[in-house]
């Protein structure tokens, strides 16, 4: 696979990529912003480990100008106090985050779960009946009134669970044990902003994730 690493500490560009190519992926990396944008103008990566803090931009934004597919996965990296970032982080749309300092191991373990969770092929998903909403499991793409929806992949997971679970009450636990797996176990926090950009991409059908308060969420038919 080939991999992006974007942080300005040369040390940690040196510690990531010598770490993800022991494992076999091959790893490009960029001290800033523009160097980032620069290298994916002309290459096409599986996945990119993006550092919040860079001295000519802020990983926020560049979540959006990075993401040339809705399915490319985004490990972020924070400081260990930064908690209001991961949540700004998830809420654009990153995959996972990790705190410096951290764990080599622990890092290629994370990406080469990310990078399995989006070239697995997945199992078959129900068929979901709604007048609004359709999913191709196949193609992973979920549309609304006939137009695909750009959707993250964990966003496309969650929606599917949802539209072919109706009505089903979900625990928070439950579904972060469904979309996330063991990478998120108990950080709750990432279903409710999940569940908000969900919200927003879905405009008025957003309205039919509700929110059972103290459990979770359920999808009711329109």
């Amino acid at each position: 696979m080939h991999i992006l690493v974007i942080d300005d500490e040369a040390s940690i560009r040196h510690l990531v990529k010598l770490q993800l190519e022991l494992d076999g992926q091959t790893v490009e990396t960029a001290a800033d912003g523009a160097a980032a944008l620069a290298l994916q103008a002309r290459q096409t990566f599986d996945l990119i480990v993006l550092d919040l803090m860079l001295p000519d931009t802020t990983g926020f934004d560049l979540i959006p100008k990075l993401r040339q597919t809705p399915d490319l996965p985004i490990l972020m990296l924070t400081a260990r106090d930064q908690m209001n970032d991961k949540i700004i982080g998830l809420q654009l749309g990153a995959d996972d985050y990790m705190t410096k300092p951290f764990n080599g191991t622990e890092l290629v373990l994370r990406v080469k779960n990310l990078l399995k969770r989006t070239k697995t092929v997945a199992p078959p998903v129900p068929v979901a009946s709604d007048p609004f909403l359709s999913v191709d499991p196949e193609e992973r793409v979920i549309r609304l009134d006939g137009q695909p929806l750009p959707l993250t992949y964990r966003e496309y997971a969650l929606l599917a669970l949802f539209l072919t679970h109706p009505k089903r009450v979900f625990e928070r636990d439950e579904l972060l044990e469904q979309v996330w797996g063991f990478d998120f176990s108990g950080q709750t926090r990432a279903v409710d902003i999940m569940v908000q950009r969900l919200r927003k991409k879905l405009g008025a059908q957003g309205e039919r994730i509700k929110t059972i308060y103290g459990v979770g969420y359920k999808w009711v038919d329109a």
